[in-house]
């Protein structure tokens, strides 16, 4: 491949060095990782045994919301795509041998009542799917299309280009992602070739977000993309954007969709044919293998105690994250939590209904590839169900520490104490190693707490914060609401790109 390098980094230290390369003579076929646990003032919390929820993986469906299966043994999408008509039907899109478009209807009550009907095929990978104006544009590995059905059938019989023109080769990596609509133009990511011969460049519109307009011409966006699996609208109805840990990514992200900014993956090609600029901070950096591995769809919230967070599913580590974001300095960041497993496969696709509910489609592929336990189908749905699930709600900077926000108060007879938290905060270096290690990883101690009169809010003053880094919570699990329950998750991963003033 061409040989495209970033500006030179920083002067590492040896310390630096070492763990740099301790790393790369360590990689070794993926498994599960968990945070590594100093010794220190938190030993004996942060030493417990993990369970689901705490120091692993949550298990089954979140408990404010209710989980419906929509897929049955006639029916198993592996979901490209997810959209809503005008009526209240559903649009799924297939990333399968036929490369469908399904229509589905009577989606509410007995999901045995559902109706399926196929209304176009023969599509190249529609990895997204959008409703404007109630037309219907799918995305392709190589075109936006629109669908067409001209004697009211409800089958599409014209395919209509609507932009053809960005670059694209052979390459199983070349995919396209999407599909956002707003304000007049279509938003489509574009993901990078993975297995280039030595000496052939990635073409120049390769890791990039475009933006395409009605009549079909595109332009750049933002660039230095890997795999962004995962475009949508959020929290002030911005974009943001999800990419895959890799080759120089150290972590996965979730980016919020700005122009002319660079991400890091170091192949790509700079607009202006010049050096690579400075790579811009992720919102949120999503460890791999510990919160994320795969992470697609973002999307916002619309209802219950979550309204205006963020979530977003992972193909590979499996289900949902839950995203809390703030701006600091003008610019997001935030924390990301674990929020609900219980799907037949990897989540790839979220959107919506009219019915509130948030409709979840799923995909996987054979032989331990993209996929969340080989699983390699789904869709279902989520309707939250009114019960409160007692966890955090929110983590917000402070200029001396970080505020936690309970979704309930803890027990009226517990006393809290500064060893009920274990926390850490460590640095990534985007280098052309595949992945990549935590740098200045280290133990953080908290000095203070103050708890809120309605027991609901923890305020720790937490000496040696610094910018630009990843902080890590973990709570005890003897923290326990009025009820007696446990958290459902213990885990928090903050990023701290900037320190309040």
């Amino acid at each position: 491949m061409g040989h495209w390098v970033m500006n030179p980094h920083p002067q590492f230290s040896d310390d630096e060095l070492k763990t740099i390369l301790d790393y790369v003579f360590s990689l070794k076929p993926a498994t599960k990782t968990e945070v590594s646990t100093p010794t220190g003032a938190n030993e004996g919390n942060a030493r417990k045994p993990t369970r689901p929820g705490d120091g692993a993986d949550v298990e089954g469906v979140h408990p404010s919301y209710n989980l419906t299966t929509l897929h049955r043994p006639d029916f198993r999408p592996r979901v490209g795509g997810l959209a809503f008509l005008p009526d209240g039907r559903l649009l799924v899109s297939t990333w399968d041998s036929v490369g469908g478009v399904y229509l589905l209807d009577h989606l509410q009550g007995d999901s045995s009542k559902v109706t399926i009907k196929r209304i176009a095929a023969g599509l190249a990978e529609p990895l997204g799917l959008e409703v404007v104006n109630g037309q219907i544009y799918v995305l392709q590995k190589h075109e936006l299309t629109r669908l067409i059905d001209h004697d009211g059938d409800e089958v599409i019989d014209e395919y209509r280009a609507i932009c053809n023109t960005w670059q694209v080769t052979a390459d199983f990596h070349e995919f396209a992602f999407g599909l956002v609509y707003k304000e007049g133009y279509f938003y489509v990511t574009l993901s990078m070739a993975m297995r280039l011969k030595p000496g052939v460049k990635q073409t120049p519109d390769r890791g990039r977000t475009i933006r395409i307009s009605p009549d079909g011409h595109y332009e750049w966006v933002n660039f230095g993309l890997r795999t962004p699996n995962g475009i949508g609208l959020g929290i002030d109805n911005e974009i943001f954007v999800t990419d895959n840990q890799g080759q120089w990514l150290p972590g996965n992200k979730l980016i919020h969709l700005k122009q002319g900014e660079f991400h890091g993956m170091g192949w790509a090609i700079p607009p202006d044919g010049k050096e690579l600029p400075v790579m811009t901070p992720p919102t949120l950096w999503l460890p791999q293998n510990e919160i994320a591995n795969s992470p697609s769809e973002p999307t916002l919230i619309k209802d219950g105690p979550y309204k205006g967070q963020m979530l977003q599913g992972d193909v590979t580590h499996g289900g949902i994250k839950r995203d809390f974001l703030e701006k600091i300095n003008g610019s997001y960041q935030g924390a990301v939590f674990r929020f609900s497993q219980g799907f037949e496969a990897g989540v790839n696709r979220l959107r919506w209904g009219p019915d509130g509910a948030l409709y979840v489609g799923e995909l996987g592929m054979e032989g331990g590839g993209w996929s969340w336990k080989e699983r390699k189908y789904g869709l279902q749905r989520m309707k939250y169900n009114g019960q409160t699930t007692f966890e955090m709600l929110a983590v917000r900077a402070r200029p001396n520490g970080f505020d936690i926000e309970l979704t309930e108060p803890l027990s009226a007879d517990l006393d809290v104490s500064p060893t009920d938290f274990y926390i850490q905060q460590w640095r990534y270096v985007p280098t052309s190693s595949y992945g990549g290690p935590k740098l200045d990883q280290e133990e953080m101690m908290v000095k203070h707490i103050i708890l809120s009169n309605n027991r609901t809010r923890l305020s720790l003053q937490i000496p040696g914060l610094k910018k630009e880094h990843v902080v890590y919570f973990r709570l005890s699990d003897r923290l326990r609401n009025n009820n007696g329950k446990q958290l459902w998750s213990t885990e928090a991963w903050y990023t701290l790109n900037a320190i309040p003033e």
